[in-house]
Formats: structure tokens, sequence, C-alpha cells
């Protein structure tokens, strides 16, 4: 009987045990959830007093430099992408555009690492089908993120996800020339007399997001208030993916305040067009985003808007008012139509299209009667050449549209 009663009281002590841990762990999930949800980006309220925002942005921890990747999905489309570069020791933001045409061939390592998530994905992706390739959303993003850092030979901070509509309500589009130097080439080979060829730049086309007007105009209204800044925040991040919780971007509040919206800059990545498909000059991208990030230096002025014309000291006109004929001279169809309604959309007058049949040109050439005009014209198109010259009967600018502008 003692043995028994031994063994059952045994027993009886062992449950005790096991139940006053499981209630330990239960409390400590519990706390852990509560507090999650307080501060996570799906939680709750976060105090927006100035007490409690001192508080979080003392606590919170942030990256002196964070880099944002941005995906704008449609369905399983993503749409858009962009790296948002923050320098809270400068307060720079810059915003790097990643062309969703662009084709990576993920290294074998990595590549035979990702066949256990998925035997099907190719080893030559198409970024803006990453979605396709994982089962769901999180991983898609996720492992995209690891794949684009491999691309960029950078370190990615954390990644975003904005629907198409809060993308056309943020941004914009802009045509640019994108120049740099191709990696490969610092060992070009002397010529006879010894000397070595100057490294040559490329420069490439794209069309890169930048703020639109109503999105800056909303910017400046929070401007210089932490209230308002924390609850922009929040509001953005309750209502989009993202592996940042609200807390932590609470953090950057200090590096917001202090930006002002009208110095932001925006860039393309280095890199080529080949036919439709874009390829990452990963060297060249690499050196340019680390410049980026590593910039010592704050922006104090807007971004210069770098054209490209023959007489580049005349006095700058407005276009607006003057009727424009947009010709297509790239044997690349629905050019015209397209530059038509981006130009009349932004309050200019092309009142006729159609096609330029003597050659077809690789750069795009606005011809103008009158000396000063078409320089407004020119951030629309990739190195446009701008010349005075005779202008078909009845129109003010003829634009030719090249080769260059059709990606």
């Amino acid at each position: 009987m003692k043995k028994n009663n031994v063994v059952k009281v045994f027993f009886i002590s062992l449950l005790k045990s096991i139940l006053f841990i499981i209630i330990l762990l239960l409390t400590g999930f519990a706390s852990y959830k509560i507090s999650y949800t307080i501060l996570s980006d799906n939680g709750g309220n976060i105090g927006t007093s100035k007490g409690d925002i001192a508080d979080i942005i003392e606590d919170a921890q942030t990256d002196e430099v964070s880099r944002n990747l941005i995906y704008v999905c449609n369905d399983d489309r993503i749409t858009n992408l962009m790296l948002e570069i923050c320098n809270t020791k400068t307060n720079n933001m810059d915003y790097v555009t990643i062309p969703v045409r662009t084709e990576y061939t993920i290294p074998t390592t990595m590549y035979q690492k990702l066949c256990t998530v998925n035997q099907e994905i190719p080893q030559i992706i198409r970024i803006g089908r990453i979605k396709t390739y994982f089962a769901n959303s999180d991983e898609a993003f996720g492992y995209g993120e690891l794949i684009i850092e491999k691309m960029l030979g950078i370190k990615i901070s954390y990644y975003t996800v904005l629907d198409q509509e809060t993308y056309k309500s943020h941004y914009t589009s802009k045509r640019v020339g994108v120049r740099f130097k191709p990696s490969g080439t610092a060992t070009a080979t002397p010529g006879p007399d010894g000397s070595v060829p100057e490294v040559q730049y490329i420069r490439t086309p794209q069309r890169i997001s930048v703020a639109s007007n109503t999105y800056i105009n909303q910017l400046k209204d929070i401007n210089g208030s932490q209230e308002k800044i924390a609850e922009y925040i929040k509001e953005q991040y309750e209502g989009v993916e993202s592996n940042l919780t609200v807390y932590n971007k609470i953090g950057y509040i200090e590096c917001y305040e202090k930006m002002n919206v009208d110095y932001f800059h925006y860039w393309g990545i280095p890199g080529t067009y080949n036919g439709k498909v874009f390829s990452v000059d990963t060297k060249a991208a690499k050196s340019f985003l680390n410049k980026l990030a590593n910039n010592t230096t704050s922006y104090t002025a807007p971004q210069e808007s770098r054209t490209v014309s023959k007489n580049n000291n005349r006095k700058a006109k407005s276009s607006k008012g003057s009727s424009i004929i947009v010709l297509n001279g790239s044997r690349i169809s629905g050019l015209a139509a397209a530059t038509q309604e981006r130009l009349n959309a932004d309050g200019f007058s092309v009142n006729q299209i159609g096609d330029y049949t003597d050659e077809t040109l690789t750069r795009t050439r606005i011809i103008v009667k009158e000396n000063g005009t078409g320089n407004d014209l020119a951030g629309y198109f990739a190195d446009p050449e701008i010349v005075t010259g005779d202008v078909r009967e009845g129109f003010d600018i003829e634009i030719i549209i090249g080769t260059a502008d059709a990606n």
C-alpha cells in the first residue's frame, strides 16, 4: 500500500508541475500576442500623443540606412518594383526603379536550394512573375527579396507590398536615360601607342517611378508634425503587406520629420535592354546603390532634371499651347499613340499622330519652329535631340520617336 501511495503522490506532483509549466507558457504566449497586436503592422491603436511618440522613438530599433523593397502587385503579376533607400544620417530619401521585365539567372547554389521549395521554378526567372513561382504570397515576396538581393549585390532590410490603386495614387512614371559604366570595361586593351582607352559609358532609356503631385502635397501636409507622421505611417502600413512592423517604421519618424519631399531623388538601375528583356548589371548596380547608401551629404535642392539638346544655352519656353504632331520613326507600333495620350494628359496639345517613313531613327528627334521651345518635352524621352528647323505645315513642334524610346 505504501508503495502504491508513493507512486500516486509522485504522479500527482508530476501532473501539478506540468500543469504549472503549461500555465506559465500560456501566460507568456498571451502576453506576447497582446504586445504583438498592439505594436505590429496589423495591430490596434498606437498612441500618438507627444509622450507616447517620444517613448516609441526612443525604444524602436531602426537601421541608419534602410532599404525597403516595394512590390506593386495586380493579382499574380508584379507591375512595378522600387527600392526605397532611407538614410537617417543625412535624411535623404532615394527611390530606385527596377524594371519588372528584368530576367535574372539564379546562381546554381541558390537555385538548388530554391528547388527544395518548388521543383518547377526556372533558373532564369522574370522578376514580374515571381508570385507565380511560389505557393503563396509570403514565400514569393520573401524568396523574391533574397533573389533580388543577389541580383543587386546588396542587403535589403525589408519589403512592402502595395496594390495597384495605392501605387497609382502615390506615383507616376517618368522617362529617363540611365548612364553608367558597364562592368568588365576597366581592363580595356591598350592601343598601339600603349594608351588605355577611356571607359565608355552606357546610356539606357528607362521609365522610372516618381512621387505624384497628390502624394507630394499629402506628405507636405504632415511635414513637421510627429503626431501626423506617426498616424500616417500606421495607416499606410496597416493597409499593406510588409515584414516590417509599424513599431519599427515609427522609429523613422525623426528622419521623416526632417525630410523635404521636394528633395526626394529618383533613379533607374544600371543595366541594358535586349529587345523587351532587361538585364541588371550587378557589379554596376551594387556600386551605385552603395554610393547612395553611403552618401554623407544631405540633399539641399531638388534633383536636377538633365535633358540633352543641341541648343542648351537658349532660353526655355513652355511648349504648352503649341500645336504638336508626333510621328513614329521606330517601326514599332503603338508608340505615337501612347506618346500622344501621355503628353495630352499632362497639358500639351498633340493634335495629330502618324508614321515617319524616311528612315528608322534610334534617337528621338524634337523639331521646333521657335528657339527655346521643346525643352520641357525632353524629359519624356531618353536622350532626345532637339533642333530648330522646318516643321510640318500647321504645327509648331514635330516629335519623331526613335527606337531608344520603345522600352
